[in-house]
């Protein structure tokens, strides 16, 4: 009965152990991409996206190295060289764009949405992501044509924090053009960075070239805080409960390994008392088992007949 109890504590504790890495694992994703300075990576095939809430624009503040905040927002980048900011768009936070010549089809611009509320950056954020790109230019009227997802991947920005990144595609007014979506969070707020510049720009990614010049600004975006994680609370809980059931499990494995010596070893105490027992009944038998001599019986007659008193 021991043993049986002790092998369904043995499977609740590791039923309990599945559990929690089963949720670690759903609730991490894939994992991301090599940490440091990195090129761009170019647009692949058809994949999945995404894009954060609408917000207001608030006051840059440039710092001495040319760095520029969003208001209290604790977002900040590094604009390419050059290139105009602007604050004054309506829906978004920071736009800066490339300089203006003749011979451009269309101009390169970089647009920057801070929003409240944190953005998981997992394999579900990334289908979130996507979704909320498609549902935003996917099914836009007017001069958009051809909206794809082109590909989708977790990456790095220059400070090692983790970012979910979606290229999409489609054709304005007869010209081809690609965006590359860059998001970051962390526990409060969660900001979308957006490339948009002609398809051909995107087919080189130098440190010289359209795309190199985005992404090295890009990357250096930051926000104070780290990346939420889903379900955090939920993973430690099942964590510690799943070390506190292997705990017991291990408490009541030992504690009945020591009653099993204890009784094994009072049983082998008792076996021995009989042993001695039984040896003294063989050197000393008691009195009333030895045996009566036949010359003991022969002596001892019948008892004397008692006469009557006569009466006086």
């Amino acid at each position: 009965m021991t043993a049986n109890r002790n092998w369904q504590i043995f499977k609740i504790a590791t039923t309990a152990r599945t559990i929690a890495a089963l949720a670690v694992y759903l609730c991490t994703g894939p994992a991301a991409a090599e940490s440091g300075k990195s090129k761009a990576p170019l647009p692949a095939t058809a994949n999945k996206a995404t894009s954060s809430a609408g917000d207001t624009s608030q006051e840059i503040v440039a710092s001495a190295d040319g760095r520029i905040q969003v208001g209290s927002s604790g977002f900040s980048m590094m604009p390419p060289a050059g290139w105009k900011v602007r604050n004054n768009v309506p829906g978004l936070s920071l736009v800066l764009e490339a300089r203006e010549e003749k011979s451009m089809k269309y101009r390169s611009t970089i647009q920057v949405r801070v929003a409240d509320g944190p953005r998981y950056l997992d394999s579900v954020g990334i289908a979130d992501f996507q979704e909320e790109i498609t549902d935003k230019l996917g099914r836009e009227g007017g001069s958009l044509r051809d909206f794809t997802v082109r590909n989708s991947e977790l990456v790095k920005t220059d400070e090692g924090r983790e970012a979910l990144l979606v290229y999409t595609g489609f054709n304005m007014n007869g010209v081809d053009l690609l965006q590359a979506h860059l998001m970051i969070s962390n526990e409060n707020q969660n900001v979308v960075i957006t490339y948009t510049d002609l398809s051909d720009k995107f087919d080189s990614n130098a440190a010289d070239a359209p795309l190199g010049i985005a992404w090295a600004a890009m990357t250096t975006a930051q926000v104070p805080g780290k990346n939420p994680e889903r379900f955090a609370g939920p993973i430690q809980i099942a964590a510690l409960a799943g070390l506190l059931i292997v705990f017991i499990a291990v408490l009541l494995t030992i504690r009945n390994a020591l009653a099993r010596k204890a009784y094994v070893r009072a049983g082998t105490g008792a076996e021995s008392d009989m042993n001695m027992n039984r040896d003294n009944l063989n050197t000393n038998p008691p009195s009333s088992l030895m045996a009566i001599s036949s010359e003991d019986l022969l002596e001892s007659g019948s008892p004397m007949s008692i006469e009557p008193r006569q009466a006086a």
